[in-house]
């Protein structure tokens, strides 16, 4: 990895708790991008996050607080790639964590045309992209009341026929399966986010 180590082993700066961070997951997982494609040091990605974030939380008007907007995302990787596109399972969503996309989806206006239609993020994602992608950071998605869910950005890439994913809150890289199948953390895919190629 490209990471700088601080002091407690994390290769990369975390968010931390009521702090501007909090809610700077998806300006994380773009610094991570820039950090792991070589764009910014390592020991940059805090600083870096600081200004993404300021770019990219969506509007007040929208509803959806001080989190990151993923259309913003996509707009701020398009800066540092060659190619992003917003990708998630539009035609035939099945878990709960992808009609959840579907409803917010509707929630705040969105066309279908605006996404790529996949069926998963595990056979969408080319060995050279990235993926920031969306999840639901609990076991469980509450469908019925759709905004009580709390979403989470993460950055997902390939290192040969292994996926890996860099949580904000860590700051260090996990085999995406150890979210998926509890070994780390309980998480609830989206198969969802912005794919990004440099």
């Amino acid at each position: 990895m490209a990471g700088c180590k601080g002091k407690d082993g994390q290769p990369y700066a975390t968010q931390k708790d009521n702090a501007w961070s909090r809610n700077a997951c998806g300006a994380f997982s773009l610094a991570y991008y820039l950090a792991e494609t070589g764009q910014i040091p390592g020991s940059k990605v805090e600083s870096t996050a600081k200004d993404i974030y300021s770019k990219i939380k969506f509007d007040p008007a929208a509803g959806f607080g001080d989190y990151s907007d993923p259309f913003k995302i996509a707009i701020e990787a398009s800066k540092y790639a060659s190619s992003v596109r917003f990708a998630m399972n539009v035609s035939n969503p099945q878990s709960d964590g992808e009609k959840l996309m579907s409803l917010l989806a509707k929630g705040f206006g969105a066309d279908t045309s605006q996404f790529t239609d996949i069926a998963d993020v595990p056979s969408a994602l080319g060995k050279n992209e990235y993926v920031i992608e969306i999840l639901v950071p609990r076991a469980g998605v509450d469908l019925p009341a759709p905004m009580s869910n709390p979403l989470h950005y993460v950055l997902t890439y390939w290192k040969g026929d292994t996926l890996y994913t860099l949580d904000p809150g860590r700051g260090k890289e996990e085999v995406r399966q150890n979210f998926i199948d509890g070994t780390t953390s309980r998480w609830s895919f989206c198969n969802s986010g912005i794919f990004i190629q440099k």
